[in-house]
C-alpha cells in the first residue's frame, strides 16, 4: 500500500456503505466508488482536453489547493485489477489496469482520468468518421475548432503538467503530436466526439446499458463503469 493509499483511503472509506448484510458486503464494496469520482457531486474540475495533472479542486472544496497527487487512491475498496469504461457519449470501450511501475496494486482514481485523457487524444479514424452522421460531423468540426482556439492559450501549463504525468497508459505518437501543436490543432481527435461535454462528471453503474454495449458471444467483460460528462 502506498503512502497516498494509507492517508487518503483511510480518510475517505471510513464512512462507506453500512455493513448490515454480510452476504452482500463484496457486492456493496465493488459498487462503492471513491467520492473523488462519484456522481453527482464530483469534488474536482477536470477538462479532458488537457492532462489530468492540470485538474483543480473548487475553492469551496476541502481539497482546495491540492494537486492531482491526491487521486493516487484505489477506485473502490475492492481494489479492482481491471475495469472497463464506457459512455453513452462515445462509442468506445476502454479497459484499464494498474500501472506496476507506479507501485499500483489496483486501478486508481488518477489512473481512470489519465487513461480517459490518453484514449480521447487519439486521432479519429476514417472508419469512425464514416460512422458519423451529418449532424455528428458538424459537431466534430465545431469541437475541433473550439479546441484549436483553447489549447494554444494553455499550452505552457499543459506541457508542464505532461512532464510530471504519472504513466498509466502510453499512447503511440502522443509525444509527436505534443511537439507539433500546429498539426494537432487541425486534427480531429476522439475528444471532439464529445462536443462541448469535455469535463469529467463522474462514474456510475448502469448494468442494463453495459449489457447493451456487449457484442453477443463476446464473453464476460471486466467490472464496467459508465462515464458521465458535462459542458464547460
Amino acid at each position: 500500500m502506498t503512502r497516498h493509499d494509507t492517508e487518503n483511503t483511510q480518510l475517505i472509506y471510513d464512512y462507506s456503505a453500512p455493513r448490515t448484510m454480510s452476504s452482500n458486503i463484496n457486492e456493496m464494496q465493488k459498487a462503492y466508488l471513491h467520492p473523488f469520482l462519484a456522481t453527482p457531486s464530483v469534488p474536482l474540475m477536470c477538462d479532458l482536453r488537457f492532462p489530468p495533472t492540470s485538474l483543480t479542486f473548487p475553492s469551496t472544496s476541502p481539497y482546495a489547493g491540492c494537486g492531482y497527487e491526491l487521486l493516487f487512491v484505489p477506485l473502490t475498496p475492492e481494489r479492482p485489477k481491471q475495469i472497463r469504461l464506457i459512455s453513452p457519449n462515445f462509442p468506445w470501450a476502454f479497459d484499464i489496469g494498474p500501472d506496476p511501475s507506479a507501485g499500483e496494486e489496483g486501478v486508481t482514481c488518477l489512473g481512470v482520468l489519465v487513461t480517459l485523457h490518453a484514449e480521447l487524444q487519439r486521432p479519429l479514424t476514417d472508419t469512425e468518421w464514416g460512422t458519423a452522421g451529418h449532424d455528428r460531423r458538424a459537431s466534430l468540426i465545431r469541437a475541433r475548432d473550439r479546441r484549436s482556439m483553447t489549447q494554444p492559450a494553455l499550452q505552457g501549463s499543459s506541457n508542464s503538467a505532461a512532464r510530471t504525468r504519472p504513466t498509466v497508459r502510453s499512447v503511440p505518437g502522443a509525444s509527436a503530436l505534443n511537439n507539433r501543436p500546429v498539426q494537432r490543432e487541425r486534427i480531429l481527435l476522439r475528444i471532439d466526439w464529445l462536443g462541448s461535454r469535455v469535463a469529467f462528471a463522474g462514474l456510475i453503474k448502469d448494468e442494463a446499458f453495459a449489457r447493451s454495449r456487449l457484442i453477443p458471444g463476446g464473453g464476460e467483460p471486466p467490472e464496467t463503469w459508465v462515464v458521465k460528462f458535462k459542458r464547460l
